[in-house]
């Protein structure tokens, strides 16, 4: 019996290390949660790319970033895709590029293109926080992700 359990302990502990982790800094990931299609990618610790997609839900779809554990509050942030002319990109006083009306769609489109066409972006906000991101597995990933605006 106590070899039973011993066993039981030994072949749990494997399987739990094999599971992968909640983030993913080498390839975009997604799933399901609050009603929204997600994609998500990390770089380190506190440094995130976060695509919501409105499925009928009624929440609206919006990309979010996160550097050193905080948005930007800015309401501009800077992007260089694969080492390209950078790009300035408006966010909402959340940090957020959302969809929701013609301007924002534009941004929200504009940007999920170059997500899904890319290999990285770089993401610098005023302050000085900065992270490159892989866009490995991106265009799965985010699929047919549907703007808010109609």
């Amino acid at each position: 019996m106590r070899f039973l359990f011993f066993t039981l302990g030994l072949v749990t502990s494997f399987s739990v290390t094999a599971w992968p982790t909640e983030t993913s800094d080498k390839v975009w990931r997604s799933g399901w949660g609050q009603g929204v299609a997600e994609a998500q990618v990390t770089h380190g610790s506190g440094n995130e790319i976060y695509v919501a997609c409105e499925d009928g839900s009624g929440m609206d779809s919006s990309i979010s970033f996160t550097l050193a554990g905080d948005s930007s509050k800015s309401g501009e942030i800077l992007m260089i895709f694969d080492k390209s002319d950078p790009d300035s990109i408006q966010v909402n006083s959340s940090g957020n590029i959302v969809s929701d009306s013609h301007a924002s769609d534009s941004t929200f489109r504009y940007v999920l293109d170059k997500f899904k066409r890319h290999s990285s972006v770089y993401v610098r906000f005023p302050d000085g926080r900065e992270s490159t991101f892989t866009l490995k597995g991106a265009a799965k990933a985010i699929g047919d992700c549907r703007s808010t605006f109609p």
